[in-house]
C-alpha cells in the first residue's frame, strides 16, 4: 500500500510539473502573438494541439479594418496551397481503388495536354518533379484574371505549350502548374467535379463542414475575413477579388482552424483515410538519382531541432496559412491570417520549438530596423554555369522576403542574423552579404548545411 501511495504521489507530481510547464509555454506563446498581431491591424486565428487535445485556440487582430471587425476563431480563410494535399489524397484514393496508376502518363486522363519530350506521370505531378514551369505569376495588370471564372482546361491552356524545365523525375521544383492537371485527371476518371468529389469523399466524411473548394452556401459573409496586401512602402490595401476556379486544384480551398485540426486527426488515426493513402502522401519522394526532395505528395517533410515535421503553407493575395505537425510528439499547429506574406511558417516553427523545450530565437517586429534592411532589396543571380537561378529580396511590412519568381508560393521571411547577415529559418540557411568600396551590396553567400552558394546582385 505504501508503494502504491508513493507511486500515486510521483504521478501527480509529474502531472503537476507537466501542467505548469504547458502553462508557461502557452503564456510565452500568447505574449508573442499579442505583440505580433496588433489589435488594430489584420490578424490571425491560431490552434495548437498536443496528443489530440487543443491547448490553445485564439484569435488576434482584426478581420477587417473598415468597418472594424474583430477576428474570430470560427472564421473561414482562403488556405491557398494547403489545398494540394487534399487533391493528392483524392488521387491516392483513386489509385487505391485501381482507377488510376501513379505511373500513368497524364495524357491518359488529360488528352488536351500535349506530349512532351519526356513522359510526365501522375507521380511526377504529385511530387513536384515534372519539370512543368510555373504558370501562376501575374503582373499587376493581369490581376483581373483572379476574378475570372476558369475551367480546368482554360487554366491548363496558359502553360500547356511551355517546354519543360528539366527531364521529369530528375529534379524537384515546386510548380502550381502540376495540380490543375491532377484535378482535371480526377474529373475525367470520376465524372465528378473536383469540388463535388472532395466534398463527398473527404470533407463530408470528416465533418469538415466549413471547408470547400471555395466557399459553400452555408458560410455566412460575417465569417469571412477581408484579405490585405502591403505595398513596398508598407501600406495596407484590400486584396483583389478572387474566385475559386482561378485557383482550382493548386490553391482554391477555404477552411477553418478546427476543420484543419479534424484533417490532422484523420491523417494521424488512419481510420477514414486508409494507411496506404496516408503513408504514401507523407513519405519522402526521391529524384531519379536518389536525391531526397524533402517533399511527399502535397506536403513538405522537414524538421525542427531534430523533430521531424509534416507541413505546408499557402500564400495568396491577402492571405497566408500554415499547418505544421510533429508526428513523434503529436503536436499540431495551424495559423491562418488575412495578410499576404505573413511569416506564419516561422511563427509555427517557433511555437512548436517552445512546446518541445527547444525554443528557436524569433525577433519581434520592433527588433527589425526597416532602414537597415533596404540595402538588401534587389534581384540576385546564382553564380553557377550549370544551374540558372534568380532570387529576389523585397520588403513587405518592413520584413525582408525571399522570393523565387518561378515559385511564388515558396516565398519566405528572412530574419536578421548579425552584421550584413540574414537567416532563412525555414530552410536552415545563412545569408552573408558582400559590399563594394562604395558600401553597396554586391551579392551574398548562402550557407545551407555543408553547401555554399554564391549569388551576385544583378538589379
Amino acid at each position: 500500500m505504501k508503494k502504491l501511495a508513493t507511486a500515486i504521489i510521483i504521478f501527480f507530481n509529474i502531472n503537476l510539473i507537466f501542467t505548469q510547464t504547458t502553462e508557461q509555454h502557452l503564456k510565452t506563446i500568447d505574449d508573442f502573438l499579442i505583440e505580433e498581431y496588433k489589435k488594430n491591424e489584420p490578424g490571425a486565428v491560431i490552434l495548437v494541439a498536443k496528443e489530440g487535445t487543443i491547448i490553445l485556440q485564439d484569435s488576434y487582430g482584426l478581420a477587417s479594418l473598415k468597418p472594424k471587425r474583430k477576428m474570430k476563431t470560427d472564421m473561414v480563410f482562403q488556405i491557398a496551397s494547403i489545398t494540394k494535399q487534399f487533391v493528392a489524397t483524392a488521387i491516392l484514393q483513386l489509385v487505391e481503388e485501381q482507377k488510376m496508376n501513379l505511373e500513368d502518363p497524364i495524357q491518359k486522363y488529360v488528352p488536351y495536354y500535349p506530349e512532351k519530350k519526356y513522359p510526365i506521370t501522375i507521380h511526377h505531378l504529385l511530387s513536384q518533379t515534372s519539370g512543368i514551369p510555373e504558370y501562376f505569376i501575374l503582373s499587376d495588370d493581369e490581376l483581373y484574371l483572379l476574378a475570372k471564372e476558369h475551367t480546368p482546361e482554360e487554366l491548363i491552356n496558359y502553360y500547356k505549350d511551355a517546354p519543360l524545365n528539366f527531364k521529369p523525375g530528375s529534379k524537384w521544383e515546386y510548380s502550381n502548374s502540376n495540380y490543375p492537371l491532377l484535378g482535371a485527371a480526377l474529373e475525367n476518371v470520376t465524372g465528378l467535379s473536383l469540388r463535388t468529389y472532395l466534398q463527398k469523399y473527404i470533407f463530408n466524411p470528416l465533418n469538415m463542414n466549413s471547408t470547400g473548394l471555395w466557399f459553400n452556401e452555408n458560410i455566412k459573409s460575417k465569417r469571412i475575413p477581408e484579405g490585405y496586401n502591403y505595398n513596398n512602402l508598407g501600406q495596407l490595401y484590400p486584396a483583389p477579388k478572387i474566385v475559386g476556379s482561378a485557383m482550382y486544384a493548386a490553391g482554391g480551398m477555404v477552411s477553418t482552424i478546427n476543420d484543419l485540426f479534424k484533417w490532422n486527426r484523420a491523417l494521424k488515426n488512419k481510420k477514414i483515410l486508409s494507411e496506404f493513402v496516408v503513408n504514401t502522401l507523407t513519405s519522402e519522394k526521391y529524384t531519379t538519382d536518389h536525391q531526397g526532395t524533402g517533399y511527399g505528395y502535397g506536403v513538405f517533410l522537414k524538421n525542427i531541432k531534430g523533430s521531424s515535421t509534416i507541413e505546408h503553407g499557402g500564400n495568396l493575395y491577402g492571405f497566408t496559412s500554415t499547418t505544421l505537425y510533429l508526428p513523434k510528439e503529436d503536436i499540431f499547429i495551424c495559423i491562418l491570417t488575412n495578410k499576404k506574406y505573413d511569416r506564419t511558417d516561422e511563427i509555427a516553427n517557433y511555437i512548436a520549438s517552445v512546446i518541445i523545450n527547444k525554443p528557436l530565437k524569433i525577433l519581434s517586429e520592433k527588433e527589425i530596423t526597416t532602414e537597415k534592411l533596404k540595402d538588401y532589396i534587389g534581384t540576385y543571380q546564382l553564380v553557377d554555369n550549370s544551374i540558372s537561378r534568380v532570387l529576389e529580396i523585397r520588403l513587405f511590412n518592413g520584413q525582408p522576403l525571399l522570393i523565387d519568381p518561378k515559385e511564388p508560393d515558396s516565398a519566405a521571411i528572412l530574419t536578421p542574423g548579425g552584421e550584413d547577415a540574414l537567416l532563412l529559418k525555414v530552410g536552415n540557411a545563412y545569408f552573408k552579404f558582400s559590399r563594394n568600396e562604395s558600401n553597396q551590396v554586391t551579392g551574398y553567400k548562402v550557407k545551407q548545411g555543408d553547401k555554399t552558394f554564391i549569388f551576385k546582385k544583378i538589379k
